[in-house]
């Protein structure tokens, strides 16, 4: 089990990897649509293309959160809880969320699997097979659920959940 923990965690340092690229690109494209507005110049593809970016960072990076517990979450009942209830609380929880996760994971498998097979274009100038985009999404939407079941599978054994040093991983690995 351990080996399946790992490899979680790897595929999820990667797809956090992607995303820091295309936060990068993301900057590229809108630095280069300010310079072309100066100029009196607009790039119709630098808004289509950041849009895509923002929608796959934002889904390749929402399973490194749950990994290194930097998500946003609300606090205040946990700690007031004993161990054992909070324990139990966030087991319910993950399992909730695991399960909210795969409906999504549904929807965006049917989505791109659809744009694919109908070989749906964007409307732009561009007109971008929109199943490339998608894919993404539906990447990070299923880290996403991995990264929660690895926690899950964590927190129901003892292991540590998240951490804030995840990627400080040691010789071995």
């Amino acid at each position: 089990m351990d080996r399946i923990l790992k490899t979680v965690d790897r595929l999820s340092r990667l797809a956090e990897t992607i995303a820091v690229i295309l936060i990068f690109g993301y900057c590229a494209l809108m630095l280069t649509e300010v310079v072309a507005r100066a100029q009196a110049q607009s790039f119709s593809f630098t808004w289509e293309f950041s849009q895509y970016a923002m929608a796959s960072i934002f889904a390749l990076a929402a399973g490194p959160a749950i990994r290194t517990g930097v998500h946003v979450r609300i606090s205040l009942l946990p700690e007031a809880l004993p161990p054992t209830a909070r324990r139990s609380l966030d087991v319910a929880a993950n399992f909730a969320a695991l399960f909210i996760v795969a409906l999504i994971v549904s929807a965006v498998w049917t989505k791109t699997f659809t744009s694919f097979e109908r070989n749906i274009l964007a409307t732009s100038v561009t007109k971008t097979p929109l199943w490339i985009p998608q894919a993404i999404v539906l990447w990070g939407m299923g880290q996403l659920w991995l990264d929660l079941a690895a926690r899950l599978f964590r927190r129901m054994t003892g292991r540590p959940c998240e951490w804030r040093d995840a990627d400080a991983e040691t010789a071995d690995v």
